[in-house]
């Protein structure tokens, strides 16, 4: 019930944050998201089609990227005005630190938080992998290059891998 109650939160804030924006004639606004096998390309289009329907003079358009590092880089430009990001890519960014290290990146600001996301590791029956060390030597999926994913793998398997 909590996240319910705070993800309406959150929408309404953004809502009327658009709201404000918008007033005095149609603005164009660019939603980046990732590539569109992933989740944040259908999640972002299903937002850009509520704000556009539910909102006067609003046209969000949900763009496919590179996903999160990316998106970030797009709204320290001010090459899209919203972003779905991993918060600790985020982090990094703003810090300039790990995947952005040496380079704080500006201009950025924190909405709400949409879901949590839960870093998975599967591995089929037949491939004899039960733990972390025992893919030592194997090939693993890492995610897109650039990615978050890709980088959280990294750190996962850093260990390992030395």
């Amino acid at each position: 019930m909590k996240k319910l109650v705070f993800s309406l939160v959150v929408l309404v804030s953004v809502t009327a944050f658009v709201t404000g924006c918008a007033k005095g004639g149609n603005k164009n606004y660019i939603l980046a998201t990732g590539g569109t096998g992933g989740t944040y390309y259908p999640f972002g289009g299903a937002i850009a089609n509520i704000w556009n329907t539910k909102i006067e003079g609003m046209n969000v358009t949900a763009q496919s990227t590179g996903a999160s590092a990316e998106n970030l880089r797009l709204i320290s430009k001010g090459e899209a005005e919203f972003a779905i990001v991993q918060n600790d890519v985020m982090d990094y960014a703003y810090n300039g630190t790990d995947m952005f290290e040496g380079t704080k990146l500006g201009n950025l600001a924190t909405v709400g938080t949409l879901y949590p996301e839960v870093i998975q590791i599967a591995a089929s029956v037949s491939s004899g992998i039960t733990s972390v060390a025992d893919m030592k030597g194997k090939r693993v999926s890492v995610g897109d290059a650039g990615s978050g994913v890709e980088f959280n793998a990294k750190q996962i398997l850093a260990d390992i891998m030395s």
